[in-house]
């Protein structure tokens, strides 16, 4: 198996297998194919499990193997040719509806008639060890008033998910019917000639003559919700996707090709993620892995809304209305939010509270520097405005109330005046395997940024005391910082700080002090001498060779303050390589001409393809199992070459001047 970036965008994939995995997503569902064909999941938005199907195809009675794939945004395509028959496989979903759908092209360029066969076993059943099944049960019994414990959201879809049918019917002409919560259709173009059905899985097949120079087209696949004609939206699907494929394409050109495959692949990530569910909540989610049970992240949507806020604003908008609502009446935030139909008695799914791992440090700032940049976009101040219930009491407050209350929250978290948040010893930012505390950079800066962020605010509101003592707090924070937490010896910021110890190796997540414009020049210069040592093809002291961007390095000496797969050297926060702090840093590399930028914004995504991962990673490093497919956040390769090629300054980085702000 081999992959090939091409001119448009696109992957092509030589000899692909049942290895090879290519995650769609649209605001209705996440759907994962493979190279073989098989659609192994659908799971839909707002919590469900609604089947697989496997496909078993023969020419003349033998296996017939795809030797090519294509895949760029919603369409999975698998190609091949046996004894004159030209076999292609296009796997495609609908624009916006919760359809999935596949459509068989055969061409014969023998001489001779030909068999062809199509078996396709499809199930509804959830394919669960008896573990799943058993902790699926327990979640179901623990009281709606208590709070999950973690590992409730971990079993992610295969334990936790509900089917969507829970019976099966089968009609005239070879369609089928799932009932239950949310109803399920299967179509096909031609009837099957033979349909077996044993509870709730079915088996269809197809054997089609096809004679020299004919052309035989069979077309399937699966449509969720009422439809009143789902033959008709197959077709309908697919010029919706090829009109896709087209406009991430001609967006922006980039001559390398892995610069364009990159490009297109992340900003289809980020569109990907985009959900709308029921109750009117809508946003963001982090990727297929962390969207089931279904809930929005205040940090994951920051880093993805990046590359949506110039296609679509529109999206980070409702994202901001609809995380605002788990904000605490303190301001304290968690790290996601879960849709609110979960919590209701008559939902679908065992319910609990509505925080996903709740007062995660970083959350309230990338809440407030979120609307800072969607407000920097748009100038769309009626925002501001509009009211949010809250989803753990219920009353109304403005956004702009909500924000405040955020920003309140990390200044009281200042709890000696000193400028400095204090952190507990406890993993609530986006380093949730390692217990990093008392005062942390990455939390400090992002501190003063959002301090910074409330004040421009506020100032375009004319709240001026608001503003004067926003402003007062983020210099004697952005004092702190460079007092406390900058080694002068090593060049750059520690890691964190507490009393008695000091973790002074370099994370690539203090590089958001040069995002946000916290640094020096003098100081950036030298961070970003030191943050070479994170460069694999730099460092001969690490093992593996030439694979990427390191997150630390050195790895973390106190082990105590590690757990998870974080215990493990080079593994997830202890030196994996993330795509998304390589856009910001490969950003801070290209807004400043260095060459190493390149290196920085692809090797992950060249390590990727390597190892036949065809969409955005989450993490990944050489001796363990990599992170999740299609993940939202690593989208952030893809804004940092947008606002290189239009050189479009960032919404973090606009200047003050024009309308509201003046």
């Amino acid at each position: 198996m081999r992959v090939f970036p091409q001119p448009d965008g696109a992957l092509r994939i030589e000899d692909p297998d049942a290895h090879v995995l290519y995650d769609m997503g649209n605001p209705r569902l996440f759907v994962r194919f493979d190279g073989r064909g098989h659609a192994l999941h659908l799971l839909l938005a707002d919590g469900f499990y609604a089947g697989a199907w496997e496909l078993d195809l023969t020419v003349d009675q033998q296996a017939f193997r795809f030797r090519e794939g294509r895949a760029i945004g919603r369409r999975w395509t698998l190609e091949g040719a046996s004894d004159g028959l030209e076999v292609r496989l296009s796997s495609f979903i609908s624009e916006e509806a919760p359809g999935v759908f596949q459509v068989l092209t055969v061409r014969s360029r023998g001489d001779r008639k030909q068999g062809i066969g199509l078996r396709i076993h499809l199930r509804f059943t959830l394919p669960t060890s008896w573990r799943d099944r058993w902790r699926s049960a327990l979640a179901q019994r623990i009281p709606r008033w208590i709070a999950q414990p973690r590992w409730w959201s971990e079993g992610w879809a295969k334990g936790l998910l509900p089917p969507a049918p829970e019976r099966v019917q089968i009609f005239p002409g070879g369609w089928i019917r799932g009932d239950g919560r949310v109803p399920l259709r299967w179509v096909s173009s031609i009837a099957p000639g033979e349909i077996r059905a044993r509870g709730r899985e079915v088996d269809l097949r197809w054997d089609l003559p096809i004679s020299p120079g004919e052309t035989v087209r069979l077309a399937w696949g699966m449509v969720a919700g009422s439809t009143e004609n789902p033959t008709a939206e197959i077709e309908t699907a697919h010029e919706a996707a090829l009109r896709y494929e087209e406009w991430l394409s001609r967006l922006h050109r980039w001559e390398d090709p892995l610069l364009q495959s990159l490009f297109v692949a992340g900003l289809n990530t980020a569109i990907a993620m985009y959900k709308s569910l029921p109750d009117g909540f809508a946003g963001l989610v982090a990727g297929p892995d962390y969207a089931y049970p279904p809930r929005l992240y205040f940090r994951d949507g920051y880093w993805t809304a990046q590359a949506l806020l110039f296609f679509r604003p529109e999206w980070v908008r409702r994202h901001l209305l609809s995380i605002a609502r788990g904000i605490g009446e303190n301001g304290a935030c968690p790290s996601g939010v879960f849709a609110p139909h979960l919590l209701h008695p008559e939902g679908p799914m065992p319910g609990g509270l509505p925080d996903w791992l709740p007062d995660h440090l970083d959350a309230p700032a990338f809440l407030v520097l979120l609307v800072h940049d969607y407000l920097r976009v748009t100038e769309d101040w009626q925002v501001l405005e509009e009211r949010v219930p809250s989803l753990h009491t219920g009353r109304e407050r403005p956004l702009w109330a909500a924000a405040r209350s955020a920003l309140m929250y990390l200044i009281s978290r200042d709890s000696n005046g000193d400028g400095l948040v204090e952190k507990p010893d406890a993993p609530n930012d986006w380093a949730d395997n390692v217990r990093r505390g008392t005062w942390v950079t990455y939390d400090q800066a992002l501190y003063v940024a959002a301090l910074r962020a409330g004040c421009m605010i506020a100032r375009a509101l004319r709240e001026e005391r608001l503003a004067e003592h926003l402003a007062s707090r983020a210099w004697e924070a952005q004092r702190a910082l460079n007092t406390i937490l900058w080694d002068p010896a090593r060049g750059h910021y520690v890691n964190y700080r507490r009393p008695n110890y000091v973790e002074d190796h370099f994370s690539i997540d203090t590089l958001v002090t040069l995002l946000y414009g916290l640094a020096e020049r003098e100081q950036a210069h030298r961070i970003l001498a030191a943050a070479r040592s994170l460069q694999t093809r730099y460092n001969p002291k690490q093992p593996y060779g030439d694979w990427g961007v390191m997150s630390v390095f050195p790895l973390y000496r106190n082990r105590r303050d590690l757990f998870g797969r974080s215990a493990h050297p080079y593994r997830y926060h202890n030196g994996a390589d993330w795509p998304y702090w390589d856009g910001v840093y490969g950003w801070l590399l290209l807004q400043r001409e260095d060459p190493d930028w390149k290196y920085v914004l692809t090797r992950w995504w060249s390590y990727s393809l390597e190892n036949g991962w065809l969409t955005p990673v989450e993490y990944y490093s050489p001796p363990y199992p990599r992170g999740g497919l299609l993940q939202g956040w690593s989208a952030m390769p893809a804004a940092a070459l947008l606002w290189g090629k239009e050189r479009i300054c960032p919404p973090h980085l606009l200047a003050l001047g024009g309308g509201a702000w003046e």
